[in-house]
Formats: C-alpha cells, sequence, structure tokens
C-alpha cells in the first residue's frame, strides 16, 4: 500500500479546497481511512476525523459536494468503525474528530499498513534503451533501377580503406 498514493483519489476534491473546509488531509490520514474502507465519500469523512481539528458536519457536505457534485452526510462508515471499537471519538466541540483505538490498531497492523508522513522519494529515472541496429534486407537491382549511363555489368572499383 505504501506505494499507492491516496490523496490521487481526491483529485479533483483537492483541487477545489477551501479554506473554509479547514486543512486538507494528508496522504497517511487517508491512508489509515482506507485500511478500513476502499476510497470514496465515506473514506474521505473518516479521513477529515482524523485531522486534529476534526470535521463538522457542514464541511462534510461541502466535500461531499466536491467530491461528485451531491453535498450528502457521510457519517455511517464513521459511525459504524466507532461502534466497533476501531476508533475513538475525541471531544471537540461542534465536530467529529476520531483517533484510532487499540482494537483499530490491530486491525492496521493484520490488513495493511497506513502510509507515513514522510515525503515520497521520487522513481528512479529509467535508462533509455538502445536499440540494435536493423538488418538490411539486398534489395536486388534490375536494369529499369539503374541509369541507361552505367553500365549494368561493370566491375565496382574498390575504395581505399580509411
Amino acid at each position: 500500500m505504501s506505494n499507492v498514493k491516496h490523496i490521487s483519489y481526491y483529485t479533483n476534491v483537492m483541487q477545489g479546497w477551501s479554506k473554509a473546509l479547514g486543512s486538507k488531509p494528508t496522504e497517511a490520514q487517508l491512508s489509515l481511512a482506507h485500511v478500513f474502507g476502499r476510497p470514496g465519500k465515506q473514506s474521505l469523512a473518516v479521513a477529515l476525523a482524523l485531522r486534529s481539528e476534526g470535521v463538522t458536519g457542514n464541511q462534510i457536505k461541502q466535500v461531499s459536494s466536491l467530491f461528485d457534485g451531491k453535498a450528502t452526510p457521510q457519517l455511517n462508515h464513521m459511525r459504524d468503525l466507532i461502534a466497533a471499537g476501531m476508533f475513538k471519538r475525541e471531544a471537540v466541540p461542534g465536530a467529529y474528530a476520531l483517533t484510532l483505538a487499540a482494537k483499530g490498531q490491530t486491525f492496521v497492523s493484520h490488513h495493511g499498513k497506513p502510509a507515513t508522513e514522510k515525503p515520497v522519494a521520487e522513481p528512479k529515472a529509467k535508462k533509455a534503451k538502445v536499440s540494435k541496429p536493423r538488418k538490411v534486407k539486398a534489395v536486388p537491382v534490375t536494369d529499369s533501377d539503374v541509369p541507361a549511363s552505367v553500365p549494368v555489368n561493370a566491375p565496382v572499383a574498390e575504395q581505399p580503406a580509411a
């Protein structure tokens, strides 16, 4: 999972991000949310709740609108994860804020590791392929291909080697 750029699933959301939505979720937050569910609006809401400031219901609707044009609340998956004991809900006034619980940490260790906050190294440049020279096919010369001023069966003078 570490080679996957989880933020790439949300390109249109990140391009339309505004200050009213708070800080953008990090690659690590998105990666952790994707361990518990597939990429989409529900996982994006979980990733937003993992931010230090959490996420408000209005912010979830605005981000959902950026995702697919439909401003719908996305709390089902988040509530199920809290009920299952995977996450703990933190006390942030007016917002949903989550932290990973011990049971969730066990789940992550068995089902995949989320990305870290380290910057991703650029892939090494690939070496250019060197193509082999192609074999030249001998084309038979006919009388019609040779100009009239050149005799057809004339001996060819050898050129001195350089």
